[in-house]
This record gives C-alpha cells, structure tokens and sequence, in this order.
C-alpha cells in the first residue's frame, strides 16, 4: 500500500514539473562540458576558429601591403620620369643660352636674303621714276601695262611713296605682264626670261617702298 502510494507521488509531481517548463519557457540548458571529451573538443573547435581567423586577417594584411607595395613603386615611376624630363628640358635650355646668338646684322642679313634685288638707278630713275624696261618686256603688246606703271612710279617719284590703290594698280599691271611672260617662255632664252622676271619682281617691290 505504502508502495503504491509512492508510485502515484512520484507520477503526479512529474506531470507537475512538465507542466511547469511549458508554462515558463523550458528548462535551463547549461552549455558547459559536462565531460572531459565534451571539453577537449570544444577548446580544439576554438582553436581551429581563432586559427582560421588569423589565417583571413593575415591573407588581408598581405593584399593591403601588396597594393601599398604597388602604389609606391608607380610613384617611384612616375617622380622618375619627371625628374628626367626636367633634366632634359633644362639640358635644352642650357644648350640654346650656349649657342651664339645673331647679331643686328645677321638679322638684317637673313631679312633681305629673301627680298629681290633692288634696281638700279638706270633701270629706275630715283628722281623722275622713269622705267628703263628690258628688251623682253618691250612688245606691243605689254604696252599699255608699261604705260601704266611709268606713270604710276613718276607719280611716286613726286608724291615719295605711293597710296593704297595705287598699289594695287602695279600689283595689277605686275601681274599681267609675269603672264604675258611666261606664255611666251618657250621663245625667249632662259637667261632673258630670267632678267625679265627678277626686273618685273624688284620693281613690285620697289612701289611699296619710299622714292629715294
């Protein structure tokens, strides 16, 4: 009987204690080894984590110092090709503050080098401005163009430099008489054609300078 008794007290405060978990949330689970196995594999799982952590940190830190690696030595580069393009350019500029500079004369020298020959008194008359043409230029039909510039160079000979339209009137004459020559350059020598353009390119130049 006292047996029995027992038995249904034992059941009934279990009912009770269950009942009492699912009323306040379940039991209280103690994570803690509860065996020394259970401790030995839970520190070697630990040591395997802290081990792949140093493992992820390190591979980072080498990618980070690889890449500080490679920006030092593009700013190597780059401050070493600067640094020799300044030596280059001040080595050119040195080399032209050596070099002998021209003087007024060698100026003047390469200005006229260019220019044509100016006429002579007897080709043009400084005073009158009288024309002494060359014997290809003196066809009948050149006349009214020689006409032309024998009064527009008398006229510069009185004014002493002629105006801007009087200019254009040689340039105009000058032009006419350069083509008349070259249609006709198979039939004069080469050193007539020669003489007779030059004349025609001295005297161009000569309207746009000051009468003497």
């Amino acid at each position: 009987m006292r047996t029995s008794w027992l038995i249904t007290s034992g059941i009934l405060f279990a009912c009770m204690w269950a009942a009492a978990q699912d009323y306040y949330g379940g039991a209280y689970v103690d994570n803690r080894a509860s065996t020394v196995a259970e401790g030995y594999a839970r520190g070697m799982a630990d040591v395997a984590q802290a081990a792949g952590q140093y493992n992820l940190m390190t591979s980072q830190a080498a990618i980070n110092m690889t890449q500080a690696q490679r920006n030092a030595i593009e700013n190597r580069d780059q401050w070493t090709n600067t640094y020799f393009q300044m030596r280059q350019a001040n080595k050119q500029y040195r080399t032209a503050e050596r070099a002998p500079r021209a003087n007024m004369e060698t100026l003047i020298r390469y200005a006229q080098a260019g220019k044509p020959q100016q006429l002579s008194p007897s080709e043009l008359d400084t005073v009158t401005g009288a024309v002494s043409w060359p014997t290809p230029l003196r066809s009948d039909t050149l006349q009214s163009h020689r006409e032309t510039l024998d009064k527009l160079f008398a006229a510069r000979a009185r004014q002493g430099t002629l105006n801007f339209e009087q200019q254009n009137e040689v340039d105009a004459a000058t032009k006419a008489i350069l083509a008349d020559l070259q249609s006709r350059i198979s039939s004069l020598s080469p050193s007539d054609y020669t003489r007779s353009k030059k004349f025609m390119e001295s005297l161009t130049f000569a309207a746009r300078q000051p009468a003497a």
